[in-house]
């Protein structure tokens, strides 16, 4: 087996994430300073998701009915372990997964509690659970609870019982004025709507990750790896384009990595050294050469003048995408690994496809001394 990268081949978590982080930008302080301005502004997505990320803070209101781990098992399909109370606001945890934080206030909670939270948190979501047999007293508290928190927070509004229920809710949602001032979603799990994924796409980004690898909410995750792969591909190709061949191949190689690596831990499952191996090995790499292989040959094609420098930028670009991409499909999308590496085949430039085309020869003009293209 080809000898393992230090790059990647740790458990990702908040402490190697942020070591990983520090090694990308030394690397990148090591380019030219035109280009260090746009690179690391491509990178803020990720900070802000991976580095600066945090449990959920999220706000129960309606009726009291099933306990809060019975109704993030319902909405999740999850078995959380509760945690600590820390001024009103108590842990839920799956382990190697992440966090939320809940207060629960629904109807026989005290009203002190929610005080209490709220000197503590603001709420990230406040979700309003309402039940078929749930009275108007139940409703009212809640309106009145949810008008102590800031007129951004957004609302969800649960509704079980299926379509008719989501159409009750949402005239009582509606008829009162102590909602109008918040950003309301309905959902009625039972028609088929996703809870999980309403609440990621309610929260800050700092949060929203770890609710996606906790919950399960497949296109959460598929957004946040999309981001990922978008910024990735980006930092990439402006790196390709730099003149000197292959002095740039540990940071193209150390950035393609850490993005799969980033990717797979969007998911929820552990990044180790046989989860990524097993990936490239389909993928038809492998850690000690696969991807350095890949980027000798784009290298290579720097060492025309002019012409080679746009394609180095395009291959390293292009390159990284079709790798991210395989990711995603794999990981995310649990699509088959035979289709997956048929995807990647079909996304990566291939060096066969270069050397088919005819290079521009740059010839000097007669009369006036201008540069012009022959092909």
């Amino acid at each position: 087996m080809p000898k393992r990268s230090s790059t990647i081949f740790v458990t990702l978590n908040r402490e190697s994430l942020l070591s990983l982080y520090d090694r990308l930008t030394k690397l990148v302080e090591k380019l030219p300073g035109s280009l260090q301005k746009p690179i690391l502004r491509e990178l803020v997505p990720i900070r802000e998701l991976f580095l600066e990320q945090r449990p959920a803070r999220i706000l129960l209101l309606g009726a009291t009915g099933k306990s809060v781990p019975e109704f993030l098992n319902s909405i999740a399909n999850v078995a959380v372990e509760t945690g600590e109370s820390d001024n009103g606001w108590r842990t839920y945890r799956v382990p190697d997964r992440g966090e939320i934080l809940i207060v629960d206030a629904r109807q026989d909670a005290p009203q002190e509690t929610l005080d209490l939270a709220l000197t503590r948190f603001v709420p990230d979501v406040a979700l309003l659970l309402k039940h078929s047999g749930d009275d108007e007293a139940a409703f009212s508290l809640a309106a009145a609870r949810l008008a102590a928190c800031p007129k951004e927070t957004p609302l969800i509004g649960i509704a079980f019982g299926g379509n008719s229920s989501r159409a009750r809710l949402s005239a009582l949602l509606s008829g009162k004025r102590e909602f109008s001032t918040h950003r309301v979603t309905v959902c009625a799990p039972e028609s088929g709507d996703s809870v999980t994924e309403a609440i990621c796409a309610a929260l800050p980004n700092v949060a929203r990750l770890e609710f996606a690898r906790l919950s399960g909410a497949r296109e959460a995750q598929a957004q946040i790896a999309g981001s990922l792969l978008k910024s990735f591909t980006a930092v990439c190709g402006v790196i390709g384009l730099q003149p000197i061949p292959l002095a740039d191949m540990p940071i193209l190689t150390t950035l393609q990595s850490l993005m799969v690596g980033l990717i797979i831990y969007t998911t929820g499952k552990p990044v180790t050294a046989r989860t990524f191996g097993e990936f490239l090995g389909a993928m038809g790499l492998n850690i000690g050469a696969g991807i350095l292989f890949r980027e000798g040959a784009r290298a290579i094609i720097k060492i025309v003048p002019v012409w080679g420098n746009a394609v180095s930028g395009m291959v390293a670009g292009a390159g990284t995408y079709a790798v991210g991409r395989a990711a995603i499909a794999y990981f995310v999308e649990d699509i088959p690994i035979s289709e997956t590496k048929k995807l990647f085949n079909k996304l990566l430039p291939g060096w066969d496809a270069f050397k088919r085309q005819r290079l521009p020869v740059l010839t000097r003009g007669k009369k006036n001394g201008s540069t012009s293209d022959n092909s």
